[in-house]
């Protein structure tokens, strides 16, 4: 049976859960059926859009870890679904990028408007892959007293038809939400990352991922999102250059260290 996602547990005292939601190029059979691109226009689309490499990423990270982390890997491709986005209402959906895109990067139709397998993409893919997360950050609760979410992204260096083409695009974006952020945690990922360079907080893009049930109501759930430019580690929109992805994944290792030890200490 095909698992949509794969949920990695770590040490026992570990609150750290590394989110992986966008490193997927797969598309089932049964919903590529439905997209309106020809087979080079969805190569070009999942070149733009996947977050290629971050599960590398993070797995490279478990070889320096002193404690692993809980990993959480979704295996389909944003173009199923987007865990990201709210289930509804979400202020994406106006592009047609919510939990279920209608358009690509460029605006044009990706499916039919309306989507009449919405609800049942949800039901099938969405739902179960919140509920993993979920559950994931309250293992981390109530075996540590706290969770910390590492939302582990990258983005392109041109930006994309529907982003602000005027916003700064360092080799690191930091996402930080004003209650489930930190200032120390904000710093640590700052630190773990200082060989990138230069390093802005929520541009181009903003915010980062709690999930619902802890969304604004429990302060011992943190997080943070790394969103790493591409360019610094890739060839080519889908080659990772091995080097750069090994010493990503000892930054990130640093960082989810330093975040263990300082959740150990508070």
């Amino acid at each position: 049976m095909f698992n949509a996602f794969t949920v990695l547990p770590g040490d026992e005292g570990c609150p750290v859960v590394i989110h992986v939601p966008h490193s997927s190029r797969l598309i089932p059979p049964g919903i590529r059926a439905d997209l309106m691109l020809t087979d080079e226009e969805l190569a070009d689309e999942l070149d733009e859009a996947t977050d290629t490499a971050t599960d590398e990423i993070a797995l490279a990270a478990l070889t320096h870890v002193r404690v692993r982390p809980t990993i959480v890997i979704n295996h389909l491709s944003r173009l199923v679904i987007d865990p990201e986005r709210f289930r509804d209402g979400d202020r994406a959906e106006a592009f047609g990028r919510g939990a279920v895109y209608t358009r690509t990067c460029s605006g044009a139709l990706l499916r039919a408007e309306p989507y009449t397998r919405r609800a049942e993409l949800l039901d099938a893919y969405f739902r179960p892959y919140a509920d993993a997360v979920t559950d994931a950050v309250e293992n981390r609760l109530n075996a540590c007293g706290r969770a910390i979410v590492i939302d582990l992204h990258s983005y392109p260096e041109k930006p994309s038809a529907f982003e602000d083409s005027s916003a700064p695009r360092p080799p690191l974006c930091i996402g930080t939400d004003p209650r489930h952020s930190p200032g120390w945690l904000i710093a640590a990922a700052r630190g773990a990352f200082a060989s990138l360079g230069e390093i802005a907080e929520n541009t181009p893009y903003s915010g980062t991922y709690v999930p619902l049930r802890y969304y604004g109501v429990d302060d011992w759930v943190s997080s943070v999102m790394i969103e790493l430019r591409r360019d610094t580690y890739l060839t080519d929109p889908a080659a990772p250059h091995p080097g750069s992805i090994a010493q990503l994944g000892r930054s990130l290792a640093v960082l989810i260290d330093a975040v263990g030890d300082r959740a150990a200490d508070v």
